[in-house]
């Protein structure tokens, strides 16, 4: 019985080939791997990761640096000038540089050494958390016809954890309204799993059925939950993700 040798079978010529130059994946598995690997990327924060690997592959190359060994990260970490923001660059350029370059910085032990001295003694700040006093009086004694898509909001906000993006994207469809209840689906979470909560309080189903009437008497075609609120009238105008940042202070 004859064999077929690898170099019949893979169409090349060994002698100018190292075991590395090799490859014989067929195109399309090849080009399944190629999106596999682009999606390693979180979608909501890829260009965020793209841009620090820019910036540290731009750095390297003025220094003439074409290899990115232990001590070419150590050099660039070292003359970072954002000392609060270290491990999150260290985390972005390893996920980049694994996809790009196909270098593993996570196996870089002075690297990591270097970073945990660089930030031992760095203490974030913590965000101010309204209290559960603040919260009620904020709701029983603010003025409906000027605050009352700001109650709404914090009441979903605090019933359901809901993060920013989750309030923005927020839609009639997902919100079942009952009479001692309020059900409410968030479909599209930071963990891609569907979440739900009910709201059981009087007080807060009266706020939302509100807000809900008023809300009616906006543009049907558009789904989404918060409308710009003024004056007791909802607008035409879904409210931008940047306002739901800006609530908590100004209720607080």
């Amino acid at each position: 019985m004859k064999f077929v040798s690898w170099q019949v079978f893979c169409f090349v010529d060994l002698r100018n080939y190292s075991i590395e130059n090799i490859d014989c994946t067929p195109p399309e598995v090849r080009q399944d791997a190629n999106e596999a690997l682009v999606n390693l990327l979180p979608k909501k924060s890829k260009a965020r990761y793209e841009l620090a690997y820019s910036k540290f592959v731009n750095w390297a190359r003025t220094k003439k640096i074409s290899n990115f060994t232990k001590n070419v990260l150590l050099a660039y970490f070292q003359t970072y000038p954002n000392k609060k923001s270290l491990w999150a660059t260290y985390s972005m350029l390893k996920a980049c540089l694994i996809l790009h370059d196909n270098v593993n910085i996570s196996n870089y032990s002075k690297l990591i050494a270097f970073l945990k001295r660089e930030t031992e003694h760095y203490q974030p700040k913590k965000s101010k958390v309204l209290e559960e006093e603040q919260i009620g009086k904020f709701i029983n004694d603010a003025p409906n016809n000027d605050f009352l898509l700001m109650k709404v909001v914090l009441i979903m906000g605090v019933a359901g954890a809901c993060r920013r993006e989750e309030l923005c994207k927020m839609a009639l469809k997902d919100i079942e309204f009952k009479t001692d209840m309020i059900s409410v689906t968030i479909p599209d979470t930071k963990t891609h799993t569907t979440r739900r909560f009910v709201i059981v309080d009087p007080k807060w189903i009266s706020l939302l059925k509100e807000y809900k009437n008023i809300r009616a008497k906006c543009n049907q075609n558009q789904d989404r939950f918060f409308f710009t609120y003024h004056n007791g009238k909802c607008i035409n105008s879904p409210v931008g993700i940047n306002t739901f940042v800006k609530i908590p202070s100004l209720i607080a």
